[in-house]
């Protein structure tokens, strides 16, 4: 295997930094399996409507979504990239190591007039490795 050179380095820092972001990750593992909604996407993910649009912005930018408008409508799904095939790759690759983000996961209600919490909606794996005999 050969060293990467500190310009690659960079570029592959800089794309898996867009990817450590849990609200990013469960964005992406919601669109697996097809194109849907922004707002099936906020159901599903339980990420709220200004946090989600700033999200999906921010992938459509990068190339790894894209997005389709029908009437007032408008949908996202995977793009087909290079980057975007790797960024399903790693997460399916996660997934089945148990270590993905659910799609179907909901934030935690709110009883009305409650405080939100900045870390409301995000959520954090905890890898752990199996010791070496």
């Amino acid at each position: 295997m050969t060293l990467l050179a500190l310009e690659e380095s960079r570029n592959l820092a800089e794309w898996l930094r867009l990817l450590a972001q849990p609200q990013r990750l469960m964005i992406l593992s919601a669109l697996l399996d097809g194109s849907h909604a922004v707002s099936e996407i906020e159901t599903m993910t339980g990420i709220g409507q200004p946090t989600l649009s700033q999200h999906l912005g921010t992938l459509r930018r990068s190339g790894l979504i894209e997005s389709q408008r029908e009437s007032r409508a408008i949908s996202y799904c995977m793009a087909d990239t290079p980057d975007a095939a790797r960024a399903r790759m790693l997460i399916m690759t996660l997934r089945s190591d148990g270590l993905a983000v659910s799609p179907t996961a909901t934030a935690p209600s709110r009883k009305p007039g409650a405080q939100r919490s900045s870390l409301e909606g995000a959520r954090f794996a905890r890898i752990v490795r199996p010791l070496s005999r």
